[in-house]
């Protein structure tokens, strides 16, 4: 395999690292003048070895092309949620101008954003600097979260019993860190009525207010990991 490609003009010291998985020699330069004075950059141009390096460097993020050489972004997605160690990776999908953006199947298979272009610098910025901070958020309360609600207190809460199958869908979104416009995009619904569900989801937990079932969510979540 390989060395990864790691800009020179990075500090060694810097621990958050973006693996950068495109074909396009363009975009990667582009991304890395973007994000080598914050980040670690690791590239490559295959998901074979992506996924090699995902193993071998464990990103704080994978930022993945849509259409790489030997393979689509969909399918190492794919792969990565599958992978017991590799599963809880912040995962960023992005299209490539003239190419058809196909977000949903995207944000179906578990991405936790998808840019599609064009896209501006700010944006991509935007995007990772939240992902690695919810990330980090659950990695270091889940721990917390596992001797707090235990798989038997899960289960006595009977989510499933309380909750549609739509509110449930909305619970696992507000784990993954989507906010109520994240949601409203994805779902194809009002702002409005996904506050509304986030109100009855409450009411139906018995939970306090909009800070509790974030926590909660965050909870659920590390419990049934």
């Amino acid at each position: 395999m390989n060395a990864p490609n790691t800009d020179p003009g990075v500090n060694n010291d810097v621990t958050q690292r973006i693996l950068l998985v495109t074909g396009d020699a363009g975009m990667t330069r582009k991304i890395r003048q973007l994000l080598s004075p914050q980040y670690t950059l690791l590239c490559t141009n295959t998901i074979t070895e992506g996924i090699e390096m995902a193993h071998q460097h464990h990103p704080d993020v994978i930022l993945c092309d849509a259409l790489v050489q030997d393979a689509t972004g969909y399918q190492f997605l794919i792969t990565l949620r599958n992978d017991s160690v590799l599963k809880p990776t912040p995962f960023i999908l992005f299209s490539r101008p003239n190419m058809q953006a196909n977000m949903r199947k995207g944000m179906n298979l578990g991405a936790d954003d998808y840019l599609a272009a064009p896209f501006t610098g700010e944006e991509l910025l935007k995007s990772i600097h939240s992902r690695i901070s919810r990330f980090h958020h659950i990695r270091d309360t889940a721990y917390f979260a596992r001797e707090k609600v235990t798989l038997q207190e899960v289960s006595t809460i009977a989510i499933n019993d309380r909750l549609s199958k739509t509110e449930a869908k909305i619970l696992s979104m507000i784990a993954r860190g989507m906010s109520s416009r994240d949601i409203a995009s994805y779902k194809c619904i009002s702002v409005r009525t996904v506050d509304n569900h986030r109100h009855n989801i409450t009411k139906k937990l018995q939970l306090s207010g909009p800070n509790a079932l974030v926590k909660f969510a965050i909870g659920y979540a590390g419990a049934m990991r």
